[in-house]
Protein backbone atom coordinates (compact mmCIF):
# COMPACT_ATOMS: atom_id res chain seq x y z
CA UNK A 1 0.00 0.00 0.00
CA UNK A 2 2.96 2.17 1.07
CA UNK A 3 4.38 1.85 -2.61
CA UNK A 4 0.76 2.40 -4.05
CA UNK A 5 0.46 5.65 -2.94
CA UNK A 6 3.43 6.89 -3.06
CA UNK A 7 3.15 5.79 -7.01
CA UNK A 8 -0.56 7.33 -7.15
CA UNK A 9 1.05 10.73 -5.51
CA UNK A 10 3.63 11.07 -8.29
CA UNK A 11 1.17 10.54 -11.40
CA UNK A 12 -1.46 12.74 -9.89
CA UNK A 13 1.47 15.41 -9.57
CA UNK A 14 2.74 14.99 -13.36
CA UNK A 15 -1.34 14.66 -14.33
CA UNK A 16 -1.68 18.45 -12.07
CA UNK A 17 1.18 19.95 -13.92
CA UNK A 18 0.19 18.98 -17.20
CA UNK A 19 -3.62 20.12 -16.30
CA UNK A 20 -1.99 23.28 -14.55
CA UNK A 21 0.01 24.06 -17.94
CA UNK A 22 -3.07 23.68 -20.03
CA UNK A 23 -4.92 26.44 -17.31
CA UNK A 24 -1.76 28.49 -18.49
CA UNK A 25 -2.02 28.11 -22.19
CA UNK A 26 -6.46 29.01 -22.01
CA UNK A 27 -5.52 31.82 -19.35
CA UNK A 28 -8.27 30.26 -16.90
CA UNK A 29 -7.14 32.18 -13.70
CA UNK A 30 -8.32 30.62 -10.42
CA UNK A 31 -10.09 32.50 -7.16
CA UNK A 32 -7.84 32.88 -3.99
CA UNK A 33 -9.90 30.01 -2.62
CA UNK A 34 -9.37 27.72 -5.28
CA UNK A 35 -5.49 28.81 -5.98
CA UNK A 36 -5.28 28.15 -2.03
CA UNK A 37 -7.54 24.63 -2.35
CA UNK A 38 -4.99 23.44 -4.99
CA UNK A 39 -1.47 23.90 -3.32
CA UNK A 40 -2.88 22.60 0.03
CA UNK A 41 -5.35 19.62 -0.57
CA UNK A 42 -4.60 19.17 -3.99
CA UNK A 43 -0.73 19.12 -4.10
CA UNK A 44 1.25 19.46 -0.22
CA UNK A 45 -1.36 17.16 1.39
CA UNK A 46 -0.82 14.11 -1.24
CA UNK A 47 2.75 15.17 -1.00
CA UNK A 48 2.91 15.02 2.70
CA UNK A 49 0.84 11.80 3.04
CA UNK A 50 3.17 9.58 0.78
CA UNK A 51 6.12 10.69 3.51
CA UNK A 52 3.74 9.82 6.43
CA UNK A 53 2.83 6.80 4.97
CA UNK A 54 6.63 5.47 5.28
CA UNK A 55 6.53 6.26 9.25
CA UNK A 56 5.12 4.86 12.06
CA UNK A 57 2.14 7.47 11.50
CA UNK A 58 0.80 4.89 8.13
CA UNK A 59 -2.67 5.20 9.49
CA UNK A 60 -2.52 9.14 9.54
CA UNK A 61 -0.67 9.57 6.15
CA UNK A 62 -3.30 6.70 4.45
CA UNK A 63 -6.13 8.90 5.71
CA UNK A 64 -4.90 12.43 5.01
CA UNK A 65 -4.56 10.82 1.13
CA UNK A 66 -7.77 9.24 1.23
CA UNK A 67 -9.59 12.65 2.25
CA UNK A 68 -7.29 15.12 0.29
CA UNK A 69 -7.78 12.84 -2.56
CA UNK A 70 -12.13 12.77 -2.10
CA UNK A 71 -11.87 16.66 -1.55
CA UNK A 72 -9.25 16.96 -5.09
CA UNK A 73 -12.36 14.53 -6.82
CA UNK A 74 -14.93 16.72 -5.43
CA UNK A 75 -13.48 20.11 -6.53
CA UNK A 76 -12.30 19.11 -9.83
CA UNK A 77 -15.55 17.63 -10.49
CA UNK A 78 -17.46 20.65 -9.24
CA UNK A 79 -15.56 23.13 -11.28
CA UNK A 80 -14.86 21.54 -14.79
CA UNK A 81 -18.07 19.44 -15.25
CA UNK A 82 -21.00 21.44 -13.20
CA UNK A 83 -19.67 25.21 -12.08
CA UNK A 84 -20.39 27.02 -15.17
CA UNK A 85 -17.22 29.39 -15.76
CA UNK A 86 -14.06 29.17 -17.86
CA UNK A 87 -12.68 26.02 -15.74
CA UNK A 88 -15.54 23.86 -17.07
CA UNK A 89 -14.87 21.87 -20.22
CA UNK A 90 -17.83 22.77 -21.87
CA UNK A 91 -17.41 26.47 -21.35
CA UNK A 92 -13.46 27.29 -21.99
CA UNK A 93 -12.09 30.45 -23.44
CA UNK A 94 -11.05 30.62 -26.70
CA UNK A 95 -7.11 29.65 -27.51
CA UNK A 96 -5.40 27.00 -29.24
CA UNK A 97 -7.36 23.88 -29.90
CA UNK A 98 -4.54 21.83 -28.20
CA UNK A 99 -4.62 23.49 -25.19
CA UNK A 100 -8.02 22.53 -25.23
CA UNK A 101 -7.93 19.25 -25.57
CA UNK A 102 -5.27 19.08 -22.98
CA UNK A 103 -7.06 20.39 -20.96
CA UNK A 104 -10.56 18.56 -21.24
CA UNK A 105 -8.15 15.71 -21.36
CA UNK A 106 -5.79 16.26 -18.33
CA UNK A 107 -9.41 16.68 -16.36
CA UNK A 108 -10.65 13.67 -17.19
CA UNK A 109 -7.50 12.03 -16.19
CA UNK A 110 -7.10 13.67 -12.90
CA UNK A 111 -10.66 12.70 -12.08
CA UNK A 112 -9.93 8.97 -12.64
CA UNK A 113 -6.71 9.29 -10.68
CA UNK A 114 -8.05 10.83 -7.62
CA UNK A 115 -10.91 8.70 -7.92
CA UNK A 116 -8.85 5.62 -7.33
CA UNK A 117 -6.61 7.38 -5.24
CA UNK A 118 -9.42 7.76 -2.64
CA UNK A 119 -10.35 4.25 -2.60
CA UNK A 120 -6.65 2.85 -2.16
CA UNK A 121 -6.52 5.84 0.85
CA UNK A 122 -9.68 4.55 2.36
CA UNK A 123 -8.27 0.60 2.09
CA UNK A 124 -4.50 1.40 2.87
CA UNK A 125 -6.32 3.20 6.12
CA UNK A 126 -8.56 0.16 6.83
CA UNK A 127 -6.02 -2.18 6.48
CA UNK A 128 -3.88 -0.12 8.13
CA UNK A 129 -6.16 0.32 11.51
CA UNK A 130 -7.31 -3.53 11.03
CA UNK A 131 -3.59 -4.33 11.54
CA UNK A 132 -2.40 -1.99 14.34
CA UNK A 133 -6.13 -3.32 16.34
CA UNK A 134 -4.64 -7.03 15.74
CA UNK A 135 -0.94 -5.83 17.19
Amino acid sequence: MKFAISTLVAVHLVASIWHGNAHSALGIDLSTFQTLFVYVVILAAPIASAVIVWTRFALLGASLFALSMTGALVFGVYYHYVHVSPDNIAHLPAGPMAAQVQFIQSAALIAIIELLSALVGCFAAGQTYTSASND
